[in-house]
């Protein structure tokens, strides 16, 4: 089985290398071989764990991807057919029926399997809604639909299965996440992981500021936060305990950090590509929109670890590689990112994924010659083709199965009948509706991928966000972000307790630590909403002004949420800042002149008036329990 999740994964790789290079063919078919590879590669890795725990997982996959694989081959084999038949017309023939069933039926139990019950509960609900909600009374029925009517929507044409999601998925998103894989295993990884040791290391509480900048950088080459927290967390969670940091709150750092690289420019990873189709906007415009949120996301992380290694005494940070050594080992793995960074400002995004895979090939051939190590490229390579293949399971599968959501909603008006009521209980206040679209964002977060997440409220909350003149491009940021800030928000906080692993701490202490730590980017996705020159749509001038009052905000509510600044201060002066601070963020002159005096005044408090002694801590830990 092994050699057929490699062979799968070499010729999904393949596939897509020739098609980002000479284009795609005609779109049906393409969704349908793009699903094809995924699913044999996915279920040939499945298949290979022989894992007394896996052995249910894989007798239930092995029939699930069977049932999926004959109806694939079924619609590449017709693909012409389905491509150009006039759909709701031309009456589908009942073994089209019957495949198109067992497809949906072997798509939701491969769903469940690799993203939760709750994810396939949803789609059945959905399901349900389609075929009975005719019966329902009010905006909330439908008109009633036959079998044929609803199979043809959701499976043969491109408002379902097969639609925009699944269409990202097959043309740029595999491009990009091969990049990262080849990229880390090739040494990328490594290097940016060392790199930000070097920066930041010897740095008061360095460890954890290396976790930040570190998981920054990984972000921009992978789009799993739980990837990132084993990743750079296996070296810097140590780190951080050896420093003094104590364990939760290591794990903490670590699962904030790596939660918002999904949010770094150039990549994003997934769930940007698909905003890009759904906005209608250039990618280009979506990367440029979020180089703000993501700069406040780490900017108030960053400072929310600092404050707290001065709260906790911790004085020395680690001696870790020197800057100048690390860059003249390894600088040319930066030389692929910022190819990827020009390319996708330059050209389309397949085309930019096609280059920055390339240039890869080219770096890594150099440090193979250079280090005598040629005989290990291939098999790097590979590695990178096998993880970029496992990464891509979860990430089509849910573009695929969210296609049955999205072709519900579009099919029924059922999007526009829930938006106008969120509308309604939101009394049209742009503040209600945003608080409770944070709140179904963050509980989708919680349990689905970020795609997911994003998808299934793609119809639903960011109409109504649109509606009360929120920016198209801010609303679905909006969702995004905190889909995203679901991995660190309890009682599933996937990222906090995948670093808690690593920590060897107490996974609810990690989760709620980390939701704490967080607290700073909770605010940023309401500063972009209500000012949309953080977005960059705008003169400079004022949106430099907007950053700068911006950032005090961040860093006033990060030093509220620590209890701390240049020492330990009381609740009084904490109530300030925060009160400042979120002064600060909503825009306006009054509000940012009011918030600056009012953190001002805090801060003369904990300065003049003194703080509580902190003893130091020693860099190898003494005092971190």
């Amino acid at each position: 089985m092994k050699y057929i999740a490699m062979l799968a994964s070499v010729a999904l790789a393949t596939f897509h290398l020739l098609t980002g290079f000479a284009g795609v063919f005609e779109s049906f078919t393409h969704r349908n071989l793009h699903l094809l590879l995924v699913i044999v590669a996915a279920t040939a890795f499945i298949l290979s764990d022989q894992s007394d725990a896996a052995s249910s997982r894989r007798k239930v996959m092995m029939l699930a991807s069977a049932a999926m694989l004959i109806s694939l081959i079924y619609n590449i084999t017709y693909g012409t057919y389905f491509a150009n038949r006039m759909a709701y017309v031309t009456p589908l023939e009942p073994v089209s029926i019957a495949l198109a069933l067992l497809g949906m039926a072997g798509l939701l139990a491969v769903a469940v399997l690799m993203m939760g019950r709750a994810f396939g509960l949803i789609i059945v609900v959905f399901l349900i809604y389609v075929a009975v909600g005719q019966t329902l009374p009010g905006a909330i029925g439908h008109r009633g639909f036959g079998l044929s009517w609803i199979v043809d929507h959701l499976y043969y044409t491109k408002e379902g299965v097969f639609g925009i999601p699944l269409g990202v998925s097959a043309t740029y998103i595999f491009l990009f996440v091969f990049f990262g894989s080849v990229l880390d295993r090739c040494g990328g990884g490594k290097f940016l992981i060392d790199l930000a040791l070097a920066l930041t290391g010897r740095l008061r509480g360095g460890p954890a500021k290396a976790a930040i900048v570190g998981s920054a950088m990984m972000g921009t080459i992978s789009g799993s936060a739980v990837a990132n927290v084993v990743t750079t967390g296996a070296i810097t969670i140590p780190l951080m305990k050896r420093n003094g940091y104590r364990p939760h709150f290591a794990g903490a750092v670590e699962a904030a950090a790596s939660s918002g690289g999904q949010l770094m420019p150039p990549v994003m990873g997934a769930t940007a590509f698909v905003i890009a189709e759904f906005v209608g906007r250039p990618y280009q415009e979506i990367a440029l929109s979020a180089v703000i949120p993501s700069f406040l996301f780490y900017l108030g992380i960053f400072f929310a670890v600092h404050f707290e290694a001065v709260r906790r005494g911790i004085v020395g940070g680690i001696l870790g590689p020197k800057i100048d050594a690390t860059l003249m080992k390894g600088s040319l793995y930066l030389l692929p990112i910022a190819v990827v960074a020009v390319s996708v400002f330059t050209y389309s995004p397949m085309r930019a994924g096609v280059i920055g895979v390339s240039s890869v090939a080219v770096v890594a051939l150099f440090y193979a010659l250079l280090q005598s190590e040629l005989s290990k490229l291939p098999s790097r390579f590979l590695e990178g083709t096998a993880g970029a293949a496992r990464a891509m399971g979860p990430v089509a599968v849910a573009c695929a199965a969210s296609g049955m959501i999205v072709g519900v909603l579009s099919l029924t008006g059922l999007g526009l009948a829930l938006s106008n009521a969120i509308l309604g209980l939101a009394g049209h206040s742009l503040i209600a509706a945003l608080v409770m679209t944070m709140i179904s964002s963050l509980i989708l977060g919680m349990g689905l991928p970020t795609v997911a997440a994003y998808l299934v409220q793609a119809g639903v909350t960011i109409p109504a966000l649109i509606a009360l003149d929120v920016a198209p491009i801010g609303a679905h940021l909006f969702v995004f972000y905190f889909a995203i800030l679901g991995n660190v928000t309890p009682p599933v906080a996937v990222a906090a307790y995948a670093a808690a692993g690593v920590a060897d701490s107490d996974p609810a202490k990690t989760g709620w630590t980390a939701l704490a730590i967080s607290v700073p980017a909770f605010v940023v996705p309401f500063m972009f909403v209500l000012n949309p020159l953080l977005l960059m749509q705008g003169d400079w001038v004022s949106i430099l002004v907007s950053v700068a009052t911006a950032m005090i905000g961040v860093v006033a509510l990060a030093a509220a949420i620590v209890g701390c600044v240049w020492t330990r201060i009381g609740v009084f002066a904490r109530a300030l800042l925060a009160a400042g601070a979120l002064l600060m963020l909503y825009p306006g002159l009054a509000s940012d002149a009011g918030g600056l005096a009012v953190i001002l005044f805090a801060l003369w408090i904990s300065r003049f008036r003194g703080g509580t002694p902190i003893p130091e801590i020693k860099a190898d830990g003494e005092g971190a329990k």
